[in-house]
């Protein structure tokens, strides 16, 4: 057979589609194209263009996804200060009021009862306020880092982590003078490096990677805010929206639109 009629059998038959080779050019990309312009572009990027990107607002205002997630760890860290500081500091509150107060004379049980609970809520803000911003400070520090390095050098490793913890351990024991930094910094690149090896193995393991991560958490912000956008105009569109209620009753339907205003005639107020 002709190689000629084999070529232009094989371009027409779904045998392309499963045989090891193909005879035409549609999986090349020009260079010419929008796609292979944006690689090319990302490809020339430098560490601190990475960075002033990271550190920039968009179009609209909004952060990028590194700084959101930033910004959600810190919040979550001193979600977790606040909890866990209150309890600790008001877990010993109920034995040391019985152990203070076995002298003290009360009018009544409601009383005492007033007095443990002022005590309890006085020791439960002390303990939130004293490890809250402690926490949230040491979360939003460790992850900041973690994500400059990594988005300067353009990839994930175990590098940023170890050297996050080193950093942010140093600085929390800066108070302790120069061994307590020294000590903070070794126990804190240990812990920093048993967290990011966990989570380097389950993202290597799921297949992902910590970009991805944080890309679907702010898109995943950005549809709820949408959603959230969606149902408030949906609710304001209703005819029995109390506010649109309101302003109809003190105003009047032709009151909804400044050309309602133009075409009322002028009210004489001279006496």
């Amino acid at each position: 057979m002709n190689p000629i009629m084999i070529k232009r059998f094989l371009n027409k038959s779904y045998l392309c589609g499963i045989l090891p080779f193909a005879t035409n050019d549609l999986d090349k990309v020009s260079k010419d194209s929008k796609t292979a312009k944006s690689l090319i572009a990302n490809h020339n990027e430098t560490g601190w263009d990475r960075l002033y990107m990271m550190f920039s607002l968009d179009e609209f205002g909004v952060s990028s996804p590194e700084l959101h997630s930033v910004f959600q760890s810190g919040f979550l860290g001193t979600t977790l200060g606040v909890i866990m500081g209150g309890i600790y500091r008001t877990r010993h509150t109920y034995l040391n009021f019985i152990e203070r107060n076995q002298a003290t004379v009360f009018r009544d049980h409601l009383e005492a009862k007033k007095k443990l609970q002022d005590q309890v809520t006085i020791n439960f803000g002390k303990g939130a306020f004293y490890w809250g911003w402690r926490l949230g400070l040491f979360t939003s520090t460790y992850v900041l880092i973690t994500t400059s390095i990594s988005v300067y050098r353009g990839k994930s490793s175990i590098l940023e982590y170890l050297a996050a913890g080193c950093i942010t351990g140093s600085c929390f024991k800066m108070n302790m003078g120069v061994k307590g930094m020294v000590v903070g910094g070794l126990l804190g690149s240990a812990l920093g490096g048993l967290a990011g090896g966990l989570s380097l193995t389950i993202i290597n393991i799921t297949g992902t990677s910590m970009e991805d991560v944080r890309y679907w958490q702010y898109k995943w912000k950005q549809e709820r805010v949408k959603q959230e956008q969606k149902t408030f105009k949906t609710y304001e569109e209703r005819k029995d929206f109390p506010l649109l209620k309101h302003h109809n009753e003190k105003i009047g339907p032709a009151g909804e639109t400044l050309t309602a205003l133009d075409s009322e005639p002028a009210v004489n107020t001279s006496h």
